[in-house]
């Protein structure tokens, strides 16, 4: 048996891996695909060989290819970057474009090149009201996962796994550049936006948007603070249900869905 892992590093791409082998054991063969600006050597622990290489770059499944095979039972698309910080509803064409350059285009070259079993790809809760003016042109990519997963290509099955939010250089990232953007922001249109911001240090704002979120998941979903065991948790769901949509994972909450989030 064999799994690939992309985004090997990062927090889902960990949770990945450390499911894999809680549910599968020695007998899951493991690649972590791995990328940074700099290669240098790293440590993925429960991996069992390690991948230097951009998904982005057409070459790159090729060189998985190469390296590895071609044939995988479970692949996973770990991996996102996008710019930020302000309104879904604000990301021009050109941001989304750049944003599904590394956060969703690969998914479908992953998925015509290799002979994948199940392909697993992640999401969040951006239709949340505090998700929706922060996740900027993320929140198209993520819309585009979620549509994807709903769909039967005819050759993988798609699962795609949405977690709230949990603390991640990613996350830190967001905050980071909001914190940058203050003072646009508190003259934003959106006035839940402005609320925060206005009249307000950027630090406190931040600090208290990130609460929001969290109030507002446990409101909505009746748990927050997801963490990589959260996260593990919402992989074995989806080892045990192949079949299914969308495995959510919020807090120590974790069910099973079939319907794409309005965007």
């Amino acid at each position: 048996m064999k799994a690939l892992v992309i985004g090997a590093t990062g927090v889902a791409g960990s949770s990945a891996i450390q499911a894999l082998r809680q549910h599968f054991g020695d007998t899951v063969n493991i690649t972590g695909l791995w990328y940074a600006s700099k290669e240098k050597t790293v440590d993925i622990e429960g991996v069992d060989s390690a991948l230097f290489g951009d998904i982005a770059n057409p070459e790159c499944v090729q060189n998985i290819i190469a390296d590895s095979g071609s044939d995988y039972d479970w692949c996973f698309f770990a991996t996102a970057l996008g710019d930020v910080g302000f309104p879904i509803d604000e990301a021009n064409q050109e941001q989304i474009d750049s944003a599904n350059r590394l956060s969703f285009d690969p998914l479908l070259s992953l998925e015509s090149q290799l002979n994948i079993g199940t392909l697993v790809a992640y999401s969040t809760f951006y239709s949340l009201d505090h998700q929706k003016i922060t996740y900027g042109a993320m929140g198209h990519s993520k819309h585009a996962i979620e549509q994807w997963a709903a769909v039967d290509t005819g050759r993988s099955r798609h699962l795609c796994i949405r977690a709230g939010a949990f603390r991640s250089s990613s996350s830190q990232g967001i905050k980071l550049l909001v914190r940058r953007r203050a003072k646009q922001l508190a003259e934003s249109s959106n006035p839940l936006l402005r609320g925060f911001f206005a009249g307000e240090k950027p630090s406190v704002a931040v600090e208290n948007m990130e609460r929001a979120v969290f109030d507002e998941e446990k409101t909505v979903y009746g748990d927050t603070h997801t963490d990589i065991s959260g996260l593990t948790a919402a992989h074995l769901e989806g080892f045990e249900y192949p079949d299914s949509v969308f495995v959510n994972v919020c807090g120590e909450r974790v069910w099973r869905s079939e319907t794409p989030q309005e965007l």
